[in-house]
């Protein structure tokens, strides 16, 4: 049977201070995240723009745009997600 509790580190010491929390937590500004609001303007705009190429010039430009914006966002996801931490708790493991 299984067991499931919580994961102490012994060499976890508490954070520095007076130990209330509270008036730390009231004095944070927060943290705009402008460069995925950047890339999220830019790929609406690459994808509002799809059209107006693909009449102004041709429907084949305007396909390779389509590929080009969609690339770029799985490209983008990908270097996000190889930022985050996967690993969880297997590093506590015995």
């Amino acid at each position: 049977m299984p067991f499931v509790g919580l994961v102490s580190d012994p060499r976890w010491e508490p954070p520095e201070g007076n130990g209330d929390g509270d008036k730390d937590r009231s004095n944070r500004m927060w943290r705009i995240p402008w460069s995925l609001i950047f890339w999220v303007l830019l790929l609406v705009g690459l994808m509002l723009l799809v059209p107006i190429v693909g009449h102004a010039i041709s429907e084949f430009v305007g396909y390779l745009l389509l590929c080009f914006n969609v690339a770029l966002g799985f490209w983008r996801f990908d270097r996000w997600c190889a930022k985050q931490y996967w690993a969880g708790l297997r590093d506590y493991q015995a």
